[in-house]
């Protein structure tokens, strides 16, 4: 076992210690026997369940939570065989579980993990009426700051598949003040949506008529100065994106992505949302002038656009004097954010990435030795430089590094120079090798001498080919390490070609890029793209969707101008984007999420840092 998951294990069985005195203390006039094999059962499938093994964890936490005798781990086995089902995505047979420790045990420590067990578990079911009125409870009654935020993203999120009966019926059921203000949000919404803002008016006062001023104050007041405008102008968002010259396939891509999503927003707070649009044509003069233009005449309340960073930075820039916010769906480099507060990059810069491939390889993985080969353009230096600042303060040491100019087909030099370099930290025998070579009769090559002292070897190409050369050289140089690698390894067809996979397998890898595509969200957008289009939705359209989707999402929590917008956005957290999980607040508008991703036995898999349980659903 992992020192990291060890460590979990440990904490959580200390929390469940304290849970069991709780127990004790509450158990009120019912007999709780203490079992002292029920502690080893218990730890087994903890330890299970950790692994991911969830099988069998179930098996051991449910021959605990089957047990007619009320013994020291009732509670957390109730709570714990509802989990396990639920990651088993077995969400029916996970309720019961849950019922039984809320309605049993109403003073236990756990009650609010159960009644959010229960909650996710009916949003799976799509008992979206059931998830919402839990959620609400946990909002109200909750002392975990952190569950009752989570649950109250989600009952905004499932609220949105309610009925206004079930809005009524929900708000007439005895709500306190916070979930109440979480009904009438969600209810006003839906009304606006509909293009009711006479209605979302009244859900609105009468929320502020029965209580006081609270956190959900500015957000009701935003919601209602929406619903007050008497006219129905249109939210303008301008688009600007190479849809001709070098970079127009991708262009063009981009804005299918952010079509489509338009066309399932009709409208937000009754105003139609219509886009503006305008073929940069991959040139940078061009894009600015349509920039000016889209702001001065078009008055649009935010940009998407454009593709390369330096023009991204640039449009940007020029719209933070009229405070109009810019989000680049592709922009990568360091410091295209910086320009202005009113620029967004939806994918995390080279900055971020480099040192979070780094953080994983020494923290995660335990690598502490490392070598670089990178290509001498912007893209390499950038990403050694982050990778590299970040390894020596975390305290690894880099071995070696070299460089390399155009295709990288022929780098002979610079992997016999890292071998040199790398044997002076080496413990391989090599004089055992060459006498055994002389007992054998035959000359042993330089080659033929493994180097084992380079833990991991980082490779930031900035063409996903590259690896097609580099692969063999590197296992012709025999060196023996770490693939490490960005995210142009992120390229499925090559990693499969019949001269790579052999030489790559088990490569590490960093990536803004890896949709959940087991998710019953991911899947539904996927139908319906396939449905329009005729085509699956790939990397580009996926950009457009969520760029489009940021902005949509900015409108629906109330923002009316770009300032209100850029506001938003600078607190974005934890957003479920299409393309993975987009945070952009305390990272500068640099979306601070990237995934660590593996290519093993011909297929990419998703590496996962180990969280405790209460994050797990």
């Amino acid at each position: 076992m992992r020192l990291r998951t060890l460590k979990w294990v440990i904490v959580t069985l200390f929390v469940f210690s304290f849970g069991l005195v709780n127990f004790n203390a509450i158990a009120q006039t019912r007999s709780v026997k203490v079992v002292p094999e029920n502690e080893d059962t218990f730890r087994k499938a903890l330890t299970l369940y950790v692994a991911k093994n969830y099988n069998r964890a179930f098996v051991n936490f449910e021959s605990l939570s089957s047990s007619r005798v009320i013994h020291q781990r009732t509670t957390a086995t109730l709570l714990m065989t509802g989990k396990s089902l639920y990651k088993l995505n077995r969400y029916l047979d996970a309720i019961p579980y849950f019922d039984r420790l809320i309605s049993g045990f109403s003073k236990s420590k756990y009650l609010d993990d159960a009644f959010y067990g229960r909650s996710t578990s009916n949003y799976k079911l799509h008992d979206y009426f059931s998830s919402v009125e839990d959620l609400l409870w946990i909002v109200d009654n909750s002392s975990n700051s952190k569950l009752v935020e989570k649950s109250k993203n989600l009952a905004l999120q499932a609220a949105e598949n309610l009925t206004s009966d079930d809005f009524e019926r929900l708000l007439r059921s005895g709500t306190g003040e916070s979930s109440a203000a979480v009904l009438t949000i969600a209810y006003a919404r839906s009304k606006m949506e509909q293009g009711s803002p006479d209605v979302a008016r009244t859900i609105l006062n009468n929320y502020k008529q029965k209580y006081r001023r609270n956190q959900f104050t500015a957000q009701i007041d935003q919601l209602l100065s929406n619903s007050d405008r008497a006219e129905s102008n249109s939210f303008k968002i301008g688009v600007v994106l190479p849809l001709s010259g070098y970079f127009s396939e991708e262009g063009l891509a981009v804005l299918h992505g952010i079509k489509f999503a338009q066309e399932k927003i009709k409208n937000i707070a009754g105003r139609p949302v219509e886009l503006v649009v305008r073929d940069s044509e991959s040139n940078l003069i061009q894009a600015i002038h349509h920039v000016e233009t889209l702001i001065d005449r078009e008055n649009v309340t935010a940009i998407i656009g454009e593709l390369e960073s330096q023009v991204t930075a640039g449009i940007g820039a020029l719209a933070s004097a009229k405070h109009v916010p810019v989000i680049g769906p592709a922009a990568t480099e360091n410091g295209v954010a910086s320009v202005a507060e009113t620029v967004f990059q939806l994918n995390s810069d080279l900055e971020n990435k480099g040192r979070a491939l780094a953080e994983y390889a020494i923290n995660e993985m335990g690598l502490k030795t490392f070598a670089t080969l990178a290509p001498t353009d912007d893209y390499g230096q950038q990403m050694v430089a982050s990778f590299s600042s970040a390894v020596d303060e975390l305290g690894g040491r880099i071995v070696a590094q070299r460089w390399y100019n155009g295709r990288p087909e022929d780098l002979g030099r610079q992997f016999k120079s890292i071998r040199e370099t790398a044997f002076h930290f080496d413990s391989t025998d090599v004089d055992s090798l060459i006498l055994k070579a002389k007992e054998e009769d035959r000359k042993l090559e330089e080659y033929q001498i493994p180097v084992n002292s380079i833990d991991g070897f980082f490779f930031p190409f900035s063409f996903s080919d590259d690896i097609k050369y580099i692969a063999p050289q590197l296992a012709l140089h025999n060196i023996n390490t770490q693939i490490l690698s960005g995210e142009y390894l992120h390229d499925l067809d090559v990693l499969q070609g019949a001269q790579v996979q052999k030489y790559i397998n088990g490569a590490i890898f960093i990536s803004d890029y890896f949709p959940d595509e087991n998710s019953r969200d991911y899947r539904t957008f996927r139908t319906e793209f396939r449905l329009k289009a005729k085509k699956s939705p790939e990397r580009w359209e996926v950009y457009g969707f969520d760029a489009f989707s940021l902005i949509t999402k900015a409108l629906k929590d109330g923002a009316t101008s770009g300032a209100d917008i850029s506001g938003n956005l600078s607190e974005l957290s934890g957003f479920n984007g299409k393309k993975g999980v987009i945070t952009f607040r305390d990272n500068n508008r640099v979306n601070r999420e990237v995934n660590i991703l593996q290519f093993i036995n011909g297929n990419i898999v998703k590496h996962h840092k180990t969280v405790q349980a209460d994050d797990q659903f």
